[in-house]
């Protein structure tokens, strides 16, 4: 950022608060975001729930978080962003330690109510860090800058969280103890929340009051409504494609090369977050946004013309490009559109769409699989969707400089 040298509370420049507050979700997702990745083989291992149960646990946390985006932006609004934080990012460290213990206690209603309490915590958590980052990038306008680093922090946590996991999990299945992977998830999460309580805390101004007509006449601006929409969109391809498609190559090619999805998606998305906030800043939102779908859209194209294992690898790198970019550049643009206090009501209405997305992906790839012979229909319809959203996000640019 051109603001490197500014000094902030605690005699930290704003490049520094702003790596120092990412590197609390590289751990942080190093632990507890990619122990999602191993959450149903884990319950699988010493309980009898169906798959459906399990799989509910996991669902929970993002309808939680479905609500809670909005519900905390009135049940903490006289909080401030640090506190948001602070206390999100314990209940990321709550919940490992609670499916530890479940183990050695296994209880269904305390996985429920342990996933539920995270969707609330986290939540708060990206709400607060968000817009800390958000504030810290005013100054110079770097707000696509900003959310790259966050972002691109948080999927480099997750990538090398399910490698580290993964090898622990291996291993503690063989050794009969697979209950080291959340001692190990545990861990890696109180390494970013050592650094987060460290951090200095900026004063800052008390939020507007969320009303409900504020959230109206947000809702009622067309940038808001179409950056929602592309949220959703992405955040359903995101659980539904992304799922669909690794059943996909286990069943055409089979399992020893699912390394395409787990290596090629989670590398892209890393290396896209990064790029595409410095990108948007000088191509505009609306462009950003249309290349990330435009690529989506070659990206599921590919597997309809060519059903070559490269040709899936570069079906990963698209889906990389499209859901690395969605988030950043819809985080930064509203940074540019909304002044500090309204930022948490904006940030909570359009974000909400992009955790029910989640929730309808994971409802809906539970009900519709990808079979072999069905891949054309699949991914051609998604490839429709994707490109019909790369057409809305041009005309996203039409509204540049409507503030929210």
């Amino acid at each position: 950022m051109s603001e490197q040298t500014e000094t902030e509370a605690g005699g930290l420049s704003t490049r520094a608060h702003v790596l120092l507050l990412s590197s609390t979700f590289l751990f942080i997702f190093m632990g507890t975001g990619a122990q999602q990745a191993f959450l149903m083989p884990y319950l699988g291992e010493f309980t009898e729930w169906t798959q459906f149960q399990r799989a509910l646990v996991i669902a929970t946390v993002y309808f939680s978080m479905t609500i809670f985006r909005l519900g905390n932006v009135y049940l903490l609004r006289d909080w401030p962003q640090w506190k948001c934080s602070i206390v999100g990012g314990a209940m990321y460290v709550m919940f490992p330690v609670a499916m530890l213990g479940l183990y050695f206690f296994p209880s269904y209603p305390l996985a429920i109510v342990a996933a539920a309490i995270w969707g609330w915590g986290g939540a708060a958590m990206w709400m607060g860090t968000t817009l800390q980052v958000l504030a810290l990038a005013d100054r110079a306008k770097r707000h696509g800058a900003g959310m790259g680093v966050l972002y691109g922090a948080t999927h480099a946590g997750w990538a090398i969280g399910v490698i580290v996991l993964g090898a622990v999990f291996s291993y503690g299945q063989a050794a009969g103890t697979p209950w080291m992977l959340y001692a190990v998830a545990t861990g890696l999460a109180l390494l970013g929340y050592g650094i987060m309580l460290a951090l200095p805390r900026r004063p800052e101004p008390l939020p507007e009051m969320p009303t409900w007509g504020a959230l109206m006449e947000i809702m009622s601006r067309k940038k808001a409504q179409i950056a929602a929409f592309l949220l959703f969109a992405a955040s359903l391809a995101f659980g539904f494609v992304l799922g669909s498609f690794t059943d996909y190559v286990e069943g055409a090619h089979g399992a020893q090369w699912l390394w395409i999805a787990t290596f090629f998606y989670p590398f892209s998305r890393f290396v896209l977050s990064l790029s595409s906030g410095l990108l948007t800043e000088r191509i505009g939102h609306g462009t950003m946004l249309a290349i990330g779908f435009f690529g989506g859209s070659a990206g599921m194209v590919i597997p309809v013309v060519w059903g070559n294992p490269i040709g899936l690898a570069l079906t990963a790198l698209m889906l990389g490009l499209l859901n690395g970019a969605v988030p950043v550049v819809s985080t930064a643009l509203i940074g540019g559109s909304a002044d500090q206090k309204r930022r948490p009501l904006v940030y909570g209405a359009m974000f909400t769409w992009r955790d029910l997305g989640v929730v309808v992906a994971a409802v809906a790839g539970s009900l519709m699989g990808l079979q072999v012979g069905g891949v054309t229909v699949t991914f051609g319809v998604f490839a429709a969707v994707f490109a019909a959203c790369g057409v809305a996000s041009l005309i996203l640019n039409r509204y540049a400089e409507q503030r929210l």
